[in-house]
């Protein structure tokens, strides 16, 4: 048969270990998010570098195949759809006219805005992130 002090000594240990577990959850939860926030981040980040990367593609190739200013805006712009705020697009030479052999350039700038709050804290101290791809190809 137990005795009333062995129950209470039982509990006690529970108490501690439930203290304990409670303590090593506290410093490892921060450090986990910190983690996921950062990986997201970044994550985030990639995508639309390599979104805005192919969209500057996409509007050199339309732009040396002898399309107007227009279409090459807009086509930038449509593959670089999924981005938030939208993407600012310059083209050089700015008349989009070219003759065989001209080298035409497509810009492609976006101002990147994280959404984690570990992201806005870092573009406090940092300011905001701007990305750009410039593509160059030959006029055909």
């Amino acid at each position: 048969m137990e005795g009333p002090t062995r129950g209470v000594a039982r509990n006690r240990r529970r108490t501690r270990q439930l203290g304990q577990s409670l303590a090593e959850f506290a410093i490892v939860v921060p450090i986990f998010l910190i983690v996921v926030f950062g990986v997201v981040d970044f994550s985030l980040g990639l995508k639309a570098w390599l979104t805005i990367t192919n969209a500057s593609r996409e509007g050199a190739r339309v732009l040396v195949l002898g399309q107007t200013c227009t279409q090459v805006t807009n086509q930038t712009k449509t593959v670089a759809a999924s981005l938030n705020p939208p993407v600012t697009v310059t083209i050089t030479p700015g008349s989009c006219a070219g003759v065989t052999g001209d080298a035409m350039s497509v810009t492609v700038t976006y101002r990147y805005t994280s959404v984690t709050p570990l992201g806005h804290f870092a573009q406090l101290l940092t300011g905001p992130i701007t990305m750009s791809s410039t593509s160059t190809m030959r006029h055909e």
